[in-house]
């Protein structure tokens, strides 16, 4: 099975792993416990600050114990047996939600080792821009962008100059907790060829850009 791992950021903050996962990526939460043993036979659980009771993962000698997972990552979690043997433990979730955010422990009741991992969970999407109105030279813009997480920052700029003010400039968050951003501003048509759309989001460093020309009287978006 082709698992695309994605780990975007890793640093430590005291004596946790932060890693930052895209929303429907696959993340890997590993932890060497530089004990250089096979780990296949013994217990492994995986367990998460946001449920007491259920594992995200338990592995023991024999078949996986599903009955004592947590519905929300039933289907969605891998052990590597691979890396098991080497000594290190890395579980794969697959298809991240927004839900997932939060801290992740791994225990190894037989050596006594205890390791948490901070998972921070993005969702970044495309931002669009729309030509709204014109009057003689001076074009009002519109971007928007829906989806997302955690809450966005959006500035404009052109290629001629520094960035352009917003004239307008909306942020709201949907039920279901992802947020939505839209902005316009004005601009002249013999200012700049190039007016782009930055949307930037700064805890999980993940930037996204879309920008309009204008070659002569017509305007292409990409």
């Amino acid at each position: 099975m082709g698992i695309f791992l994605l780990l975007l950021i890793l640093y430590i903050l005291g004596e946790a792993l932060s890693i930052i996962a895209l929303v429907g990526e696959d993340v890997t939460l590993l932890y060497d416990p530089k004990q250089s043993t096979d780990l296949t036979e013994k217990p492994v659980k995986w367990t998460t600050n946001k449920t007491k009771f259920d594992f995200v993962h338990l592995h023991r000698k024999g078949p996986v114990h599903f009955e004592l997972q947590n519905p929300a990552y039933r289907g969605r979690t891998i052990l590597s047996a691979e890396n098991l043997e080497r000594g290190i433990i890395a579980l794969t979730l697959i298809r991240v939600r927004l839900a997932d955010e939060g801290n992740y422990t791994c225990s190894l009741p037989s050596l006594g080792k205890v390791y948490t991992i901070q998972l921070l969970v993005g969702a970044v999407p495309p931002p669009v821009i729309t030509l709204e109105e014109f009057h003689g030279s001076s074009l009002l813009l519109r971007c928007e962008s829906v989806g997302w997480y955690p809450r966005p920052q959006l500035s404009w700029g052109h290629s001629e100059g520094p960035p352009l003010p917003a004239v307008t400039m909306n942020t709201t968050k949907g039920p279901a907790g992802l947020y939505s951003i839209s902005s316009t501003a004005v601009v002249e048509r013999s200012q700049s060829c190039r007016y782009t759309c930055r949307v930037h989001q700064e805890q999980i460093n993940q930037t996204r850009e879309t920008w309009i020309r204008f070659p002569g009287t017509s305007c292409d978006v990409v």
